[in-house]
Protein backbone atom coordinates (compact mmCIF):
# COMPACT_ATOMS: atom_id res chain seq x y z
CA UNK A 1 0.00 0.00 0.00
CA UNK A 2 1.55 3.02 -1.22
CA UNK A 3 1.34 5.77 1.97
CA UNK A 4 -0.21 9.16 0.71
CA UNK A 5 2.19 11.94 0.75
CA UNK A 6 1.67 15.31 1.47
CA UNK A 7 2.41 18.91 0.30
CA UNK A 8 5.96 20.51 0.72
CA UNK A 9 5.86 24.45 2.04
CA UNK A 10 7.21 25.39 -1.12
CA UNK A 11 4.64 23.63 -2.98
CA UNK A 12 1.90 25.56 -0.91
CA UNK A 13 3.59 28.97 -1.55
CA UNK A 14 3.10 28.55 -4.80
CA UNK A 15 0.14 27.52 -4.95
CA UNK A 16 -0.95 30.11 -3.32
CA UNK A 17 1.04 32.92 -4.97
CA UNK A 18 -0.90 31.52 -7.95
CA UNK A 19 -4.19 31.95 -6.44
CA UNK A 20 -3.16 35.20 -5.44
CA UNK A 21 -2.10 36.56 -8.59
CA UNK A 22 -5.93 35.45 -9.83
CA UNK A 23 -7.47 37.18 -7.72
CA UNK A 24 -5.43 40.65 -8.42
CA UNK A 25 -6.41 40.02 -12.29
CA UNK A 26 -10.13 39.11 -11.97
CA UNK A 27 -10.65 41.95 -9.29
CA UNK A 28 -10.09 45.00 -10.58
CA UNK A 29 -11.79 43.10 -13.90
CA UNK A 30 -14.56 42.50 -11.62
CA UNK A 31 -15.09 46.07 -10.01
CA UNK A 32 -15.27 47.33 -13.42
CA UNK A 33 -17.85 44.97 -15.01
CA UNK A 34 -19.54 46.29 -11.54
CA UNK A 35 -19.36 50.00 -12.14
CA UNK A 36 -19.73 50.26 -15.72
CA UNK A 37 -23.26 48.01 -14.92
CA UNK A 38 -24.37 50.45 -12.10
CA UNK A 39 -23.26 53.26 -14.64
CA UNK A 40 -25.30 52.24 -17.67
CA UNK A 41 -28.56 51.57 -15.49
CA UNK A 42 -28.77 54.81 -14.33
CA UNK A 43 -28.49 55.80 -18.04
CA UNK A 44 -31.56 53.22 -18.77
CA UNK A 45 -33.19 54.90 -15.76
CA UNK A 46 -33.04 58.26 -16.67
CA UNK A 47 -34.09 57.62 -20.52
CA UNK A 48 -37.25 55.89 -18.76
CA UNK A 49 -37.86 58.94 -16.99
CA UNK A 50 -37.59 60.67 -20.20
CA UNK A 51 -39.52 58.57 -22.13
CA UNK A 52 -42.46 58.43 -19.48
CA UNK A 53 -42.63 62.01 -19.31
CA UNK A 54 -43.23 62.13 -23.25
CA UNK A 55 -46.47 59.65 -22.73
CA UNK A 56 -47.78 61.55 -20.23
CA UNK A 57 -47.18 64.89 -21.74
CA UNK A 58 -49.19 63.31 -25.06
CA UNK A 59 -51.83 61.33 -23.19
CA UNK A 60 -52.55 64.35 -20.92
CA UNK A 61 -52.59 66.91 -23.82
CA UNK A 62 -50.91 69.41 -22.00
CA UNK A 63 -47.19 70.10 -22.10
CA UNK A 64 -44.83 68.56 -19.32
CA UNK A 65 -41.54 68.55 -18.39
CA UNK A 66 -38.56 68.04 -15.70
CA UNK A 67 -36.70 70.94 -14.35
CA UNK A 68 -33.59 69.60 -13.09
CA UNK A 69 -31.82 71.85 -10.33
CA UNK A 70 -28.87 71.62 -8.20
CA UNK A 71 -29.98 70.72 -4.52
CA UNK A 72 -26.59 70.78 -2.20
CA UNK A 73 -24.00 68.66 -4.35
CA UNK A 74 -26.76 67.00 -5.84
CA UNK A 75 -28.32 66.81 -9.66
CA UNK A 76 -32.28 66.64 -9.02
CA UNK A 77 -35.37 66.93 -11.16
CA UNK A 78 -39.02 67.37 -10.49
CA UNK A 79 -41.97 66.87 -12.69
CA UNK A 80 -43.86 70.38 -14.13
CA UNK A 81 -46.42 71.35 -16.19
CA UNK A 82 -47.47 74.31 -18.37
CA UNK A 83 -50.24 76.21 -16.17
CA UNK A 84 -51.11 78.89 -18.95
CA UNK A 85 -50.92 77.43 -22.22
CA UNK A 86 -47.56 79.25 -23.45
CA UNK A 87 -45.22 76.27 -22.72
CA UNK A 88 -42.75 75.62 -19.77
CA UNK A 89 -40.79 78.46 -18.43
CA UNK A 90 -38.06 78.78 -15.43
CA UNK A 91 -39.56 81.90 -14.58
CA UNK A 92 -43.34 80.78 -14.07
CA UNK A 93 -42.48 77.58 -12.15
CA UNK A 94 -40.90 80.05 -9.76
CA UNK A 95 -43.75 82.01 -9.42
CA UNK A 96 -46.02 78.91 -9.43
CA UNK A 97 -47.52 79.79 -12.40
CA UNK A 98 -46.42 76.31 -14.20
CA UNK A 99 -47.14 73.80 -11.36
CA UNK A 100 -44.96 71.35 -9.70
CA UNK A 101 -46.12 67.80 -9.93
CA UNK A 102 -44.03 65.99 -7.82
CA UNK A 103 -41.20 66.53 -4.93
CA UNK A 104 -37.45 66.45 -6.09
CA UNK A 105 -36.22 63.04 -7.10
CA UNK A 106 -31.90 61.99 -7.90
CA UNK A 107 -30.60 59.31 -9.30
CA UNK A 108 -28.14 58.40 -6.61
CA UNK A 109 -31.65 57.45 -4.93
CA UNK A 110 -32.47 55.77 -7.88
CA UNK A 111 -29.02 53.63 -9.00
CA UNK A 112 -26.68 53.35 -5.85
CA UNK A 113 -23.57 54.94 -6.84
CA UNK A 114 -24.78 56.35 -9.55
CA UNK A 115 -25.33 60.17 -10.14
CA UNK A 116 -26.00 62.80 -13.01
CA UNK A 117 -22.41 64.41 -13.87
CA UNK A 118 -18.93 63.88 -15.38
CA UNK A 119 -16.37 62.25 -13.91
CA UNK A 120 -12.63 63.38 -13.08
CA UNK A 121 -10.50 62.62 -16.02
CA UNK A 122 -11.24 64.95 -18.64
CA UNK A 123 -11.66 66.68 -20.61
CA UNK A 124 -14.19 64.44 -22.54
CA UNK A 125 -15.66 65.28 -25.72
CA UNK A 126 -19.08 66.18 -25.75
CA UNK A 127 -21.47 63.73 -27.20
CA UNK A 128 -23.04 63.66 -30.52
CA UNK A 129 -23.98 66.00 -31.67
CA UNK A 130 -21.82 67.70 -29.42
CA UNK A 131 -18.39 69.20 -30.36
CA UNK A 132 -17.40 70.40 -27.55
CA UNK A 133 -15.30 69.22 -23.77
CA UNK A 134 -16.82 68.56 -20.56
CA UNK A 135 -15.18 68.12 -17.10
CA UNK A 136 -15.92 66.84 -14.10
CA UNK A 137 -17.93 69.87 -12.24
CA UNK A 138 -19.25 70.96 -15.49
CA UNK A 139 -23.31 70.95 -15.56
CA UNK A 140 -24.28 67.91 -17.06
CA UNK A 141 -28.03 68.74 -18.04
CA UNK A 142 -27.57 70.40 -21.79
CA UNK A 143 -30.90 71.19 -22.13
CA UNK A 144 -30.51 75.23 -22.73
CA UNK A 145 -29.40 77.84 -19.63
CA UNK A 146 -32.64 76.56 -17.47
CA UNK A 147 -32.06 73.07 -17.37
CA UNK A 148 -35.32 71.93 -18.36
CA UNK A 149 -36.59 69.88 -20.34
CA UNK A 150 -40.31 69.79 -22.04
CA UNK A 151 -42.56 67.76 -24.19
CA UNK A 152 -45.30 68.79 -25.98
CA UNK A 153 -48.91 66.68 -26.56
CA UNK A 154 -47.46 65.97 -30.31
CA UNK A 155 -44.44 63.98 -29.42
CA UNK A 156 -41.69 66.67 -29.90
CA UNK A 157 -39.60 68.01 -27.11
CA UNK A 158 -36.82 69.85 -26.13
CA UNK A 159 -32.98 68.68 -27.22
CA UNK A 160 -30.47 68.06 -25.41
CA UNK A 161 -28.31 65.93 -23.30
CA UNK A 162 -27.97 64.14 -19.73
CA UNK A 163 -24.72 62.89 -18.65
CA UNK A 164 -24.84 59.86 -15.94
CA UNK A 165 -21.36 58.56 -14.00
CA UNK A 166 -20.75 56.51 -11.86
CA UNK A 167 -17.94 59.28 -10.84
CA UNK A 168 -15.02 57.24 -11.51
CA UNK A 169 -14.65 55.43 -15.07
CA UNK A 170 -18.66 55.01 -16.11
CA UNK A 171 -19.76 57.80 -18.52
CA UNK A 172 -23.07 57.49 -20.31
CA UNK A 173 -25.28 60.14 -22.30
CA UNK A 174 -28.91 60.37 -22.91
CA UNK A 175 -29.46 62.27 -26.06
CA UNK A 176 -32.85 63.61 -26.90
CA UNK A 177 -33.81 64.85 -30.37
CA UNK A 178 -36.69 67.46 -29.64
CA UNK A 179 -38.51 67.33 -33.21
CA UNK A 180 -39.35 63.36 -32.81
CA UNK A 181 -38.16 63.14 -29.10
CA UNK A 182 -36.24 60.11 -30.03
CA UNK A 183 -33.77 59.06 -27.33
CA UNK A 184 -30.54 57.57 -27.62
CA UNK A 185 -27.91 56.45 -25.09
CA UNK A 186 -24.18 56.53 -26.12
CA UNK A 187 -21.51 55.46 -23.89
CA UNK A 188 -17.93 56.73 -23.51
CA UNK A 189 -15.27 53.77 -24.14
CA UNK A 190 -12.20 55.79 -21.73
CA UNK A 191 -9.23 53.59 -23.48
CA UNK A 192 -10.32 54.42 -26.93
CA UNK A 193 -11.30 58.42 -26.11
CA UNK A 194 -14.88 58.13 -28.02
CA UNK A 195 -18.54 57.69 -27.65
CA UNK A 196 -20.07 54.43 -29.23
CA UNK A 197 -23.77 53.44 -29.21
Amino acid sequence: VAASRGYTLAELLAVLAIVAMAVAVTLPAAAMLRDGGRAAAGARTMATLLSAQRWKSVAGHRVRGLQFRKVGSAWCWREVADGNGNGLRAAEITRGVDPVLSPDDSLERQVSDVRLGVPPGGPYPEAPPGTGSLNAGDDPVRFGRSDLVSFSPVGSASSGTLYVTDGRRGLFAIVLYGPTARLRVWRFLARERRWTL
